[in-house]
């Protein structure tokens, strides 16, 4: 067998003042980034929180319009009603006043 090459692992080099501030930037982007995602997501969640609460209201309003309806509906029944008596009231006293 022959001489073996021996090849030596690159050896790090300093790295540089501006390079530092490069890699500073990046992490801190990074962070940013990070945070406003999660931030991002938060909105969503609330906006979609809202929306199912818009849609609740909405339901209820819904029923309350459905319960003034009948009541309307009960109002106009009972003023028939009330003409009605009215009406044979107002014939009472007429027979007893001939």
């Amino acid at each position: 067998m022959g001489e073996a090459d021996i090849i030596p692992f690159p050896a790090r080099t300093e790295v540089s003042g501006e390079q530092q501030r490069l890699r500073r930037a990046l992490a801190d982007l990074q962070t940013a980034l990070a945070e406003q995602k999660r931030a991002l997501d938060e909105w969503r969640f609330a906006m979609t929180e809202l929306g199912i609460g818009v849609s609740g209201l909405g339901m209820a309003l819904g029923s309350y319009q459905e319960s003034l309806g009948s009541v309307e509906t009960k109002l106009g029944d009972l003023r028939a009603e009330a003409k009605s008596l009215e009406a044979w009231a107002d014939g009472v006293l007429a027979q007893e006043q001939r």
